[in-house]
């Protein structure tokens, strides 16, 4: 079964980068849909790294896995 997580990556205050991960990923999602949140979360101070707030966007994508399970 294939699954779809939409990863967003940030920089912070500290000049890193910080990766967020939304499992589950809207099939239709867009370009400009990740790059609206992404910015909210940063206007909204919505998170705090051990490098500080986040500051700026780097970059998103998505990452789908497919896992086959095998039952023994």
């Amino acid at each position: 079964m294939a699954t779809k997580r939409l990863e967003m990556i940030f920089k912070n205050a500290g000049g890193k980068t910080t990766k967020l991960s939304v499992d589950n990923a809207k099939e239709d999602i867009t370009k400009e849909q990740v790059k609206t949140a992404m910015q909210a979360i940063i206007d909204k101070n919505v998170f705090e790294t051990n490098s500080g707030l986040l500051t700026g966007i780097d970059s998103a994508r998505i990452v789908t896995t497919d896992v086959d399970e095998i039952i023994m």
